[in-house]
């Protein structure tokens, strides 16, 4: 009889997450017809986001000093940030300078600071043309203000819903809660031996600012599917008008134009704790302090 019992369990839960998946609708959202003419939305030079072909790792590649390399991620805990919705269409936390990100290119070390993060439903970068459901975007601001080629940096995230299992950032920061996030921490999202994409692109928003340093992480997180539907219903309720004419926030692949794409390693075997001043600097950088603080 318990045997019976969790049969019709397990049918009933597939058949819940077939009926989801199956109304899922289109992957694509059209941009609304206004606004779009602002400042570089029109551009076909290095607009985003972009579908990042298939690619084979660059290390075997000739450095040219076009390569973005990670030099340190260091963030410290989210432990406030009100949520906020931009008429329904962005959800942001604010500004909130909690840590920092410096990358070498050009033979030239740039730090930037973590302005603010947000999604977007469904995924704006596809990785060899595949859409995912959601992409999370850490929009870092360059620390020269003289710098405005290079004013933005923003790392990409992809998640998809692959298990019942809840992602712990997403569950931290109280994704579909207008709740101030208590702790939470965005190294639950990276990986030491993560690999990323590098590319010179725009900002996906107007005015499609052709100044931002893209790092898009390969590896897809994985979240609930409970965590994703809630969060998709609580946005699209938010904006009926908006959703229901089928706009939302995504915003389609644009052309290479040329551009070079980079596939990059990055390893690092120092701890992964956000509150520490080592954390994600390479095994060298520790080296260069032991030496400092030894003699």
């Amino acid at each position: 009889m318990r045997s019976l019992f969790n049969s019709l369990i397990l049918l009933h839960s597939l058949l819940l997450i077939s009926s989801l998946i199956k109304n899922e609708g289109p992957l694509l959202y059209p941009e609304p017809p206004e606004g779009w003419n602002e400042g570089d939305c029109q551009s076909k030079q290095i607009q985003s986001p972009i579908d990042i072909p298939p690619l084979k790792d660059n290390s075997t590649i000739k450095d040219d000093g076009s390569h973005a390399k990670i030099q340190s991620l260091l963030y410290s805990n989210i432990n406030s940030g009100k949520v906020d919705f931009d008429g329904g269409h962005k959800w942001t936390t604010g500004e909130l300078n909690i840590g920092h990100i410096e990358i070498l290119l050009n033979q030239t070390l740039y730090k930037y600071k973590l302005h603010s993060f947000h999604f977007h439903l469904y995924s704006e970068h596809r990785i060899e043309s595949k859409q995912y459901p959601m992409e999370l975007h850490l929009v870092h601001k360059n620390e020269n203000n003289n710098d405005t080629l290079n004013e933005n940096l923003v790392i990409a995230i992809l998640f998809d819903y692959k298990s019942d299992k809840e992602n712990k950032f997403l569950k931290d920061i109280k994704l579909s809660e207008r709740e101030e996030i208590n702790d939470a921490s965005i190294f639950d999202l990276i990986n030491k031996d993560d690999t990323f994409y590098y590319y010179k692109g725009s900002l996906t928003t107007v005015l499609c600012t052709e100044n931002v340093n893209w790092i898009v992480f390969k590896d897809i997180r994985s979240m609930s599917y409970e965590q994703y539907y809630k969060f998709k219903n609580w946005v699209e309720n938010s904006n009926k008008d908006f959703y229901g004419n089928g706009y939302g926030n995504a915003r389609g692949p644009k052309g290479l134009n040329g551009r070079k794409i980079y596939l990059e390693n990055y390893k690092d075997d120092s701890p992964s704790n956000g509150n520490s001043f080592l954390a994600f600097r390479p095994i060298s950088t520790f080296l260069v302090y032991l030496l400092l603080i030894l003699f």
